[in-house]
């Protein structure tokens, strides 16, 4: 049953590693229907209770429900509290005031959501499409897509500017305290994961944090990878970032848990470059250089351990194959002039 007269046409749930997603979406829709996006509407929570904030638009403020979903939804404290808002407004107000978009073709809707309810894959659907089909629901709930105006494209304008104004102050002393604030949250948030990995007794990561360095490696004495923080200047930002690199050999950690050493330096294979980036809602984090996903310090942590196990794979794997390779080599120099084994 439609919501009459409400707020906003459109409220959208999503994690923070999916902001960069929920803002083109946001932006998009937001030139010609009202649309409640947390990072665009922090001045309207500003000093009220924030879960009654958080819940109220999409319990009984929104025409249409938007789930931008990965697993982890649901799971945070400000998804938990608005799962629960939409879970009871599709009880109260019939499933027809949510959409479901999922965003990688791993995750599984929750229980919770009926079979026939209408889902989207993102990655089928593309940005565009995905934006169609939520003007049309929104126009089944009786909303209306009203053309931009000069005063709505100004307010757009403004909020670019005044996120240009903030992240230029990034390179402020306040800026670089906080952006190495971010390091040490990711360098502990890595090392967190490994600690829940091997506690499970499934792979074994040995986790180490040098400080001094601003540096953190996982080793599983076979390969290593290493997040370092490199900043050229101590009071600018500038040839600063951080280098996620893979290498052909492991490290030695002196002091479990801690310091970790390179000892006879493996080979670089791969390395990818972060910088620091700061998102809608003012949080510190990063982006992948050339990207434009931003990643909080506990997603790109999740990143980089997931990035590190996929290594161990990978070398295990070629390891298998270039020994089959060898053990190929020597049959055929054993083989006399009609193939047969000598």
């Amino acid at each position: 049953m439609p919501i009459e007269n409400p707020k906003y046409d459109v409220a959208i749930s999503f994690l923070t590693q999916d902001e960069a997603i929920a803002a083109a979406i946001y932006q998009k829709l937001s030139e010609g229907l009202k649309v409640f996006f947390y990072p665009g509407n922090q001045e309207e929570l500003a000093g009220t209770d924030g879960q009654e904030s958080m819940r109220k638009p999409f319990y009984d403020e929104s025409r249409l429900m938007v789930v931008l979903y990965r697993e982890r939804w649901g799971k945070t404290p400000w998804t938990r509290v608005e799962e629960t808002a939409i879970k009871e407004a599709c009880l109260a107000h019939g499933w027809e005031r949510l959409l479901f978009v999922v965003l990688d073709q791993t995750s599984i809707p929750p229980t919770w959501l009926p079979r026939t309810h209408i889902r989207l894959n993102f990655q089928a659907y593309g940005l565009e499409q995905t934006v169609g089909v939520i003007k049309a629901r929104v126009q089944e709930q009786g909303g209306q897509y009203l053309p931009l105006t000069p005063l709505k494209r100004a307010q757009m304008l403004k909020a670019e500017e005044n996120l240009r104004y903030d992240k230029g102050r990034m390179n402020s002393p306040q800026g670089i305290e906080a952006i190495l604030d971010s390091v040490s949250e990711l360098f502990t948030e890595i090392k967190r994961q490994c600690d829940e990995v091997n506690a499970q007794r499934l792979i074994q990561i040995r986790c180490g944090i040098d400080n001094q360095f601003h540096s953190c490696g996982m080793t599983d004495g076979q390969v290593g990878l290493s997040v370092n923080w490199n900043q050229l200047y101590p009071n600018s930002l500038e040839h600063s970032g951080l280098a996620v690199s893979e290498f052909d050999g492991g490290f030695h950690f002196p002091n479990p848990g801690a310091t970790f050493v390179v000892v006879n330096p493996p080979r670089e294979m791969r390395k990818t470059t972060y910088s620091p980036d700061l998102s809608l809602a003012r949080e510190y984090g990063w982006k992948e250089d050339g990207g434009d996903e931003f990643l909080s310090s506990n997603a790109l942590a999740e990143r980089c351990v997931i990035q590190f196990m996929d290594w161990v794979e990978r070398h295990a794997a070629g390891r298998d194959q270039r020994s089959e390779n060898r053990l190929g080599a020597v049959v055929t120099r054993h083989r006399d002039g009609r193939g047969r084994l000598r």
